[in-house]
């Protein structure tokens, strides 16, 4: 139930908390990135439609970019971190799991408790549900 709840904090939640977005279709989110190459909230709901979709690599690529852009919203570069760290748990590469957990926890973000699901994810790798 934990982990349910967690991918709806990182995946679905970010979509509530972000005003103004219209990044809701992979079209509005490229106009998006024409605007600005470096918008952190388009290339993660990129990256969100593919891990929805179970394009891990092309995810991992979408969170990778966003958590290099320009950080708006603050909270992007936590949850791209989180979901790297799914996409490495789902693909058997738990060291680097652990290590974008990590990374997220150092964010010191904690969006709607994302700290303690980070360091749960730590403890125990990521199913999808």
């Amino acid at each position: 139930m934990l982990a349910i709840a967690f991918f709806a904090t990182c995946v679905f939640l970010p979509s509530a908390l972000s005003q103004g977005d219209d990044c809701s279709t992979l079209e509005s989110c490229q106009a998006m990135l024409k605007a600005n190459q470096k918008s952190s909230l388009a290339l993660f709901r990129i990256g969100e439609m593919y891990f929805e979709q179970q394009n891990g690599y092309a995810a991992a690529n979408m969170f990778r970019e966003a958590r290099n852009g320009d950080l708006s919203p603050k909270w992007v570069k936590l949850c791209a971190r989180i979901n790297l760290g799914k996409i490495c748990d789902a693909h058997n590469q738990r060291n680097r799991a652990v290590n974008e957990y990590t990374h997220a926890i150092g964010t010191t973000d904690n969006t709607r408790g994302a700290q303690e699901e980070a360091a749960k994810y730590i403890k125990t790798p990521f199913r999808r549900p």
